[in-house]
């Protein structure tokens, strides 16, 4: 398994560790060599080996090439499948190695963005896995759609809904995410009587693709009248989220239609609604989408839904994220997900 980072506390890159965890454990997996760009802490089972090539270690990048050359030539002649998970680079990089020894490659891409990257390891790869058809926007016959595996024990419903009339949104401070707009639906639903309450939180750290985009929001707040309101967390580690989802009463996610957002799903598995303008998750949300759907990226149709979920009653909001949470369940749990995935690999290799 290629990947960029094998990290537990990693607050964007956590779920691989649970990835790798549940490969290592599947009945039909003899074992898991992993190669990352960088290691953080992880604990992972006695059939897991784990190879950086040194990027924590301030490496650079003629440095990393090298240790990814040492690590795929220990595993490459055991190695029955090569699974590139997200990042195209690595699988062109382990061509080499993969058309050597023979090796078939499977690559987990879930973006909207087409490069020559990707197009690059599209051509080089036996099979590519992605978690709806939105994700993987390459034409292609190699595709095989398999959804998201989520960790089912950790995402759950709290014991009771939400006192408070908290709003949360995960996901990386990046103007994809229309962060903007959710603010400024805050101060619109505040103006209303009856919503003088209502907060949000954004869980999400920085990226260098957008330097200062945090002080912007916090600016916007700032002129709306909301900034005591909202509440940048900046980056929590992957442990944490599950926690922070049990105090909300109502999640947002305003990134435009092209793929399964899985921090969507997380949300749902946790029993907690989720406000979203991804049109995707539309059969995900089944006859609940009048709630949670924004047919419009507006900051009036966005209160309105969130309106219309912190209106219900509590146990009617708990009944709304019972019912969404079975749905998920049924189709996107971890150990189903890492099941569908071994079967490609099996495919692949026969």
């Amino acid at each position: 398994m290629l990947t960029r980072r094998i990290d537990r506390d990693d607050p964007r890159a956590g779920f691989a560790h649970r990835w790798v965890e549940a490969l290592a454990r599947h009945p039909r997996i003899e074992g898991v060599d992993v190669i990352c760009l960088e290691m953080g802490e992880h604990a992972l089972p006695p059939n897991v080996t784990v190879a950086s090539m040194g990027k924590e270690r301030g490496y650079g990048r003629l440095r990393e090439m090298v240790e990814f050359a040492r690590a795929i030539n220990r595993v490459i002649r055991r190695t029955d499948v090569i699974f590139g998970h997200m990042i195209p680079r690595y699988v062109v990089v382990a061509a080499p190695w993969a058309l050597l020894f023979r090796v078939p490659v499977v690559l987990w891409y879930t973006h909207r963005q087409v490069h020559l990257e990707l197009r690059l390891a599209h051509a080089l790869a036996q099979r590519v896995v992605t978690a709806s058809p939105e994700s993987f926007t390459l034409p292609s016959d190699k595709v095989t759609v398999i959804g998201h595996g989520i960790d089912m024990a950790s995402f759950t419903p709290g014991p009771a809904p939400a006192a408070e009339r908290l709003i949360l949104a995960v996901g990386r401070l990046s103007a994809i995410k229309n962060y903007e707009v959710l603010i400024e639906a805050l101060a619109r639903l505040r103006a209303r009587p009856g919503f003088e309450d209502v907060r949000l939180a954004i869980a999400g750290g920085t990226t260098p693709e957008a330097p200062g985009y945090d002080a912007r929001l916090r600016a916007l707040a700032e002129r709306l009248g909301v900034a005591e309101h909202v509440t940048l967390l900046g980056a929590v580690p992957h442990a944490d989220v599950p926690g922070l989802y049990r105090q909300a009463a109502v999640s947002a996610n305003l990134a435009p239609t092209g793929g399964l957002d899985k921090v969507v799903i997380e949300s749902l598995a946790s029993g907690v609604p989720a406000v979203v303008y991804n049109r995707t998750f539309l059969p995900v949300l089944g006859d609940d989408a009048r709630l949670l759907w924004c047919e419009d990226l507006t900051p009036a149709c966005v209160a309105d839904r969130l309106a219309d979920v912190l209106g219900c009653e509590p146990e009617e909001r708990a009944a709304l994220g019972a019912r969404l949470a079975a749905r998920v369940r049924e189709a996107y749990a971890l150990e189903a997900f890492i099941d569908r995935l071994v079967g490609v690999f099996e495919d692949v290799t026969r």
